[in-house]
């Protein structure tokens, strides 16, 4: 009876002009060489009819805020303090999958530059036998290879949307529980709740569309020499390098940030392409 119930829930939910907000738990290490620790993380996959967001709520709660407060600065004063300790959240990154064909596009920031990256790789569920209650949801389980891990997902027919965290989706109900082998990457389904419209400024604005193979280049690129965007400041069509004092800066910049990459080494693809 509560299934009935809760399967004509989601179908008029879907059907309707409302949308569904579906909160994760995120926790993720990080650095594979200090698995103590791990980082958590709050996640939306906010759905409507026509596709459906999956982005940090800790970052865009954060950069909302931020935003108000530097509207109010300069209304009142006509400059801008901006603090660092402002920007919280971890997941920089957000997915977009428009329906029905589940095109799925990754959301992300080089620098100054807005890339957003088109998927076309499939994934290759097998669905098991196995099942388990994850919270009030009966869940089945499925596994998949994708990106260079392999994964397990419990997908509840409960709520009849083949979406999920990420770029994961195609099983026969939404994922409330995924996770790698390795458990360096898990979601849990934490809240449900109905919203009246997903927020459109979650992504950057002029983004430059990119394929996969483009995409990974610019991030081998990036981190080869991430302060490269830095080192030359383009004004009226020259280019201005910078003097001896400031290479100097810009070479201890460009070390901790490398030192900052070597700890995010366990990143959720293993493979871009």
């Amino acid at each position: 009876m509560k299934n009935s119930i809760l399967l004509f829930l989601f179908l008029s939910i879907i059907t309707s002009a409302q949308s569904q907000r579906f909160t994760y738990n995120y926790q993720f290490i990080p650095d594979s060489t200090n698995v103590s620790d791990v980082k958590n993380e709050l996640m939306n996959l906010d759905v409507s009819k026509s596709g459906s967001k999956f982005y940090s709520y800790t970052v865009y709660q954060s950069d909302s805020l931020m935003k108000i407060d530097l509207d109010r600065q300069l209304a009142a004063t006509g400059s801008l303090n901006i603090k660092s300790d402002n920007r919280k959240g971890l997941v920089r990154y957000t997915v977009s999958k428009k329906y029905p064909k589940y095109e799925i596009s990754l959301h992300n920031r080089i620098l100054r530059d807005q890339y957003n990256v088109s998927e076309e790789r499939p994934i290759v569920w097998k669905i098991t036998s196995e099942k388990m209650k994850i919270g009030e949801w009966s869940a089945q389980k499925a596994e998949a290879d994708f990106a260079g891990r392999h994964w397990y997902a419990w997908f509840t027919t409960d709520i009849p949307i083949q979406d999920g965290p990420y770029k994961f989706h195609g099983l026969p109900g939404l994922i409330v529980k995924l996770e790698d082998q390795t458990l360096s990457h898990r979601f849990t389904l934490q809240a449900v709740k109905n919203i009246s419209s997903i927020p459109e400024e979650i992504f950057g604005a002029n983004e430059i569309p990119v394929n996969a193979k483009q995409y990974s280049k610019l991030l081998k690129d990036y981190e080869n020499d991430p302060t490269k965007g830095l080192k030359q400041m383009q004004m009226g069509g020259a280019i201005m390098i910078m003097k001896d004092g400031q290479n100097s800066d810009m070479k201890s910049q460009e070390g901790r940030i490398k030192e900052r990459m070597k700890k995010d080494n366990n990143k959720i693809e293993l493979k871009n392409i």
